[in-house]
């Protein structure tokens, strides 16, 4: 499966913890093919709102941010359930 793929099932699954402004935003900078820019933008709107991921939700974040050579920074400051 690809990461883009991967992300947008994510972005689904934690979808009702974001905004519907901030899920259009995520889904057109995907669809622009700016996947980094997008992920960045994903991560930094959960941790702004508070938002908690389940540990698989947190591991398959790290994994994406990983292969994509994101700063970890930005989803390590995330909590889980």
């Amino acid at each position: 499966m690809t990461l883009e793929k991967q992300f947008k099932i994510l972005l689904t699954e934690m979808s009702q913890s974001l905004t519907v402004q901030d899920v259009d935003q995520i889904t057109e900078l995907v669809d622009a093919n700016e996947l980094g820019v997008a992920f960045e933008n994903f991560c930094m709107q959960l941790y702004e709102r508070g938002a908690t991921c389940s540990p698989e939700q947190l591991v398959l974040i790290g994994s994406i941010g990983t292969a994509m050579n994101i700063n970890p920074e930005y989803w390590e400051r995330l909590e889980t359930l």
